[in-house]
């Protein structure tokens, strides 16, 4: 009997072994990488292994994986300058623009191939920039760093070449590190920047994430804002702190491992970061759906099908990689998220937990846990949420009851689906900034800012600002903006202090004031003159909101002329009108034209329609509110980076609507083109849905829906007998005639077509 088991499970084994091999073999995954050269030089491109003598004799090379049936595939990329020039980097884009990926000649990369298309592979491709070697050139040390607060100030060496006279520096956030005039670079809060050295055009760039390690694992999850990630360009790519698939262990660890997050530029709306985590749901072997799974625990893949007890993820203490200490219970967990599955009915999932010295299991179904698991988690919070564009959730934590007086963990889960096995492939769920939140202390602190003030309707620019908070035991606070000052042609006049007291703070962190102050005398070394004390009694209309993610106050002041105070984060924009002279644009803060420039350009809402005439309406003043999409018209294409301090808001008004990221136009509306030299609003249609960029507008009507397209002007709205389509597919180039290879800012002509960006 024992023997006719034996070969029972052998033969059961063989089967299994041919089912996966079979399944193997029908699931070959296919690849192609390409490499251009940008300049006066050659490029080379080699599959699977490095390339001892690489032949360059062209400018854009490329090589395939053929049949594999593993998703990752290596490649190895070589540059070589011609005669006169120097190699300066691999680029991700044509343009060869921002930070390289490499500054090596010969750069190796791992892709991960999703396609099992012969005929349409999963395709990267590759921009090598090479230079005339007597041109300028700024190169830094390194081209990304990792920095910890705790470790203060460092200089990354740059190499300059070709040039004489001063470089500067310039931090693209200085909420997240600031650099002095020789290079210094001084760590602030966690976040993601870029840091430039400049000479004229010329610029060199590397990339600094900022880590506070101190709060790591003590209050706060590490990496919990997304900006450390580790192998970026390969297949097992994973936020620092964090682990999905490729790190699982388990009977199955092997056939479970897949990517299935990446990382993606941009974020949430008013991020220091520069990514968030995109965790998305695959195949399977062509049969099946694997959802999303990211923890800062571990996890465990112990059977074949997904709601079963042996599939959970875990703390697992031993390993600090796969564990997260805390020192205390948090009163909530808060973070944004941006839900988009295939099908909109299926729910995403967080959970959180507390719990003492233990392996402690999060399981899928909640039949499954035991009672020796629950007797060790001491607090949780958890959420299903369904789809939704960027959106901040706060979720609570509950005691359970249970207590410990030794080493607390937090184990956080993130999946694509609130039921093991569900959801479809392609579902994504995007998460960024995940931060505890304790009950709040009494205390004073002091916020590093930035203030915007306007006098008699006149804009400054944003400058840095520091303000006192007192929390008191009665859930008040005192407000205290230090050392407030307005400029005079370049010269600081000095007003004093605006300090407040007593004021009442509900649960969203909202407060206010109304009524007469008088503003004492500020404490700057040098200065014996205030104006502020000089006015006696002013009255003051304040209202402002401070919570852990968001600060903002808006003050009011009349001296006879109106002040008008804006204090929280800053915030950047770039207003672009290409040589359509027409455009759109909105931003999460207040953007002044200034008044030379209002008898040329205008901003406008959109307020209405009559017949397909669009009505429009100038803004007060030539001031753009905060999150008001407009229609921008000038005289002559411009590029202008703008900045304010940004305030918290839905960006619609009338019928435009704004984004602050990159979407696709929802079927239905309408967006800005340049169709036969005829600029209007023209209708999205389904399969058509081009890009609208971070800071513009799409119109919405809904009083006379289903016209194919909007004017400025009657003669162009009867003068239009036919419209042609929009087209998102085939060849672009530019008004220069030079295939392009996606669409870019200004007119693009597709099929012979001037469509507008």
């Amino acid at each position: 009997m024992k023997f006719k088991f034996t070969r029972l499970f052998s033969l059961m084994m063989v089967m299994f072994t041919m089912f996966n091999l079979s399944a193997f073999a029908g699931s070959s995954y296919y690849s192609k990488v390409t490499a251009k050269a940008v300049g006066n030089g050659k490029v080379y491109v080699k599959y699977g292994s490095a390339e001892t003598s690489p032949t360059f004799n062209s400018t854009e090379a490329s090589a395939s994986s053929g049949r594999q049936g593993s998703t990752s595939h290596k490649y190895f990329l070589y540059a070589q300058a011609d005669e006169g020039n120097v190699f300066a980097g691999w680029y991700e884009n044509e343009e060869c623009t921002g930070v390289s990926v490499s500054s090596s000649e010969t750069y190796e990369v791992t892709i991960t191939a999703e396609s099992t298309n012969q005929n349409s592979p999963t395709t990267q491709a590759y921009f090598a920039k090479f230079v005339s070697a007597a041109a300028p050139v700024l190169t830094y040390a390194e081209t990304r760093i990792y920095a910890n607060i705790s470790n203060g100030s460092f200089v990354n060496e740059v190499t300059a070449s070709n040039i004489d006279g001063e470089i500067t520096y310039e931090s693209s956030n200085e909420n997240v590190a600031t650099v002095a005039s020789d290079g210094t670079v001084t760590p602030k809060k966690n976040g993601t920047c870029y840091i430039k050295a400049k000479f004229g055009e010329v610029e060199g760039f590397y990339i600094l994430t900022v880590i506070d390690d101190i709060a790591a694992g003590v209050t706060q999850i590490g990496n919990g804002d997304f900006e450390n990630w580790s192998n970026v360009t390969s297949s097992n790519h994973a936020p620092y702190n964090w682990n999905s698939f490729e790190t699982a262990v388990g009977d199955y660890a092997g056939l479970a491992a897949g990517l299935q997050v990446a990382m993606v530029e941009g974020g949430r709306p008013g991020s220091d970061g520069l990514y968030c985590v995109d965790i998305y749901s695959r195949s399977v072997m062509g049969f099946a759906t694997a959802q999303g799974n990211l923890t800062i625990g571990c996890i465990n893949a112990g059977a074949t099908t997904a709601d079963n007890a042996g599939n959970h993820n875990f703390t697992k203490t031993d390993d600090p990689t796969k564990s997260e200490t805390i020192s205390k219970v948090p009163s909530a967990i808060k973070l944004w998220v941006k839900f988009a599955p295939v099908n909109t009915s299926n729910q995403a999932r967080l959970s959180a937990t507390v719990h003492d010295d233990y392996n402690y299991i999060t399981y899928g179904k909640a039949e499954h846990d035991t009672e020796e698991n629950k007797a060790h988690a001491i607090a949780q919070a958890e959420l299903n949420f369904s789809a939704c564009d960027w959106t901040e959730l706060t979720i609570p934590f509950e005691p359970t009851g249970n207590t410990t007086d030794g080493q607390m963990y937090i184990i956080v889960n993130l999946t694509t689906n609130s039921e093991p096995g569900k959801g479809d492939v392609g579902d994504h769920l995007y998460i960024d900034d995940i931060e505890l939140v304790y009950p709040e202390e009494t205390g004073t602190v002091v916020y590093n800012k930035y203030i915007g003030v306007a006098v008699n309707g006149n804009y400054a620019a944003p400058q840095p600002a520091s303000i006192e908070v007192t929390y008191n035991e009665d859930n008040t606070i005192d407000f205290n903006l230090k050392n407030f000052a307005l400029d005079n042609d370049g010269t600081p006049a000095y007003v004093g202090n605006i300090a407040l007291t007593g004021l009442a703070r509900d649960e969203e962190g909202n407060f206010s004031f109304s009524g007469d102050i008088q503003i004492a005398p500020g404490d700057v070394e040098g200065v014996s003159t205030w104006i502020g004390p000089l006015l006696g009694d002013i009255p003051v209309v304040l209202a402002g909101t401070i919570t852990d993610d968001y600060f903002y106050v808006h003050i009011d002041i009349n001296v006879g002329y109106p002040v008008e105070v804006e204090v929280g984060d800053l915030a950047n924009a770039t207003v672009s009108v290409s040589d359509a002279l027409v455009s759109t644009f909105c931003a999460p803060f207040t953007v002044a034209i200034p008044a030379e420039y209002q008898s040329d350009v205008t901003a406008s809402t959109v307020t209405g329609v009559e017949g397909n005439v669009l009505t429009l309406e100038p803004v007060a003043d030539g001031v753009i509110p905060a999150n008001t999409p407009v229609v921008v018209e000038a005289p002559q294409a411009a590029t202008l980076p703008v900045s304010g301090i940004y305030v918290k808001g839905t960006p619609v008004a009338g019928m435009l609507a704004g984004v602050y990221e990159s979407t696709p136009a929802p079927v239905g509306s309408y967006v800005l083109q340049n169709i036969d030299d005829i600029i209007g609003f023209y209708r999205v249609t389904s399969g058509e849905q081009p890009i609208v960029e971070a800071n513009r507008c799409y119109l919405i009507v809904t009083v006379a829906p289903g016209a194919k397209a909007y004017f400025f002007n009657e003669d162009d709205a009867t003068g239009v007998e036919t419209i042609a389509p929009m087209t998102t597919g085939n060849a672009i180039y530019n008004v220069a005639g030079q295939r392009i290879s996606k669409m870019q800012r200004g007119i693009n002509i597709i099929n012979g077509k001037k469509i507008l960006k």
